[in-house]
């Protein structure tokens, strides 16, 4: 019931996001400043992106091979770069690479950028981080921006990613994704299972409108 009760909440919630971010839109995270153009997901206005950057702030990266599939605005990776990583951005909405570019430009740091659905264009090599922040309700994204929110009515995008991720990454990898309790965690769970994937939660987190937020490691069954 929990579940249903915030579904129905975050409608009228994500109808008045639509309106503030018909316009351009500043986002400050420690000393990152970026801009979050219109139809790219705003990290601001939710807690998962924070979750993330929170937790990498814990953790070693310079010097690796880092992914961030589903960039949006591009603020983790922004954050990765100027850690030391190697950093790679990825997005299927061509919205949100133009917005990359336009954050790794204003905060001077590198980041290549690559217009992607997952992996379809992805070099062909292993990750040593891939960072994702999934759509998760369940429908079919009738537009480039849509596809941050949802991930198929059968839930398509989980089906894709998880049959391709062992191409782009190995046991050494660090593969690391948040959810959140308002989507069907257990048919992600599933599907990650049939193509022989766990999740191992790191921390979770309680915030308004979401409820729970999860991070999880996601390692390949050995």
């Amino acid at each position: 019931m929990r579940k249903y009760l915030l579904q129905l909440f975050t409608r009228p919630i994500r109808a008045g996001i639509k309106w503030y971010l018909s316009k351009p839109r500043d986002v400050k995270y420690n000393n990152i400043t970026i801009t979050v153009l219109p139809d790219v997901f705003h990290p601001g206005l939710f807690h998962s992106t924070k979750i993330v950057l929170d937790f990498l702030s814990t953790q070693n990266i310079k010097g690796r091979k880092f992914l961030e599939l589903g960039c949006g605005s591009g603020l983790i990776s922004v954050y990765a770069s100027q850690k030391g990583a190697v950093v790679t951005a990825s997005d299927i909405n061509t919205k949100a690479i133009e917005n990359v570019l336009l954050n790794a430009t204003r905060n001077q740091v590198e980041v290549e950028v690559i217009h992607s659905d997952l992996f379809t264009k992805m070099p062909d090599i292993k990750w040593d981080w891939i960072i994702i922040n999934p759509p998760y309700y369940p429908a079919d994204p009738t537009n480039e921006a849509e596809f941050a929110w949802y991930c198929g009515q059968e839930h398509q995008y989980f089906e894709n990613l998880f049959k391709s991720l062992s191409k782009y990454s190995d046991s050494k990898s660090h593969v690391l994704m948040i959810l959140s309790e308002v989507c069907d965690l257990q048919k992600i769970f599933s599907i990650a299972t049939a193509h022989d994937f766990t999740f191992e939660k790191i921390t979770e987190k309680k915030v308004w409108v979401d409820g729970r937020n999860y991070l999880y490691w996601i390692k390949e069954k050995q």
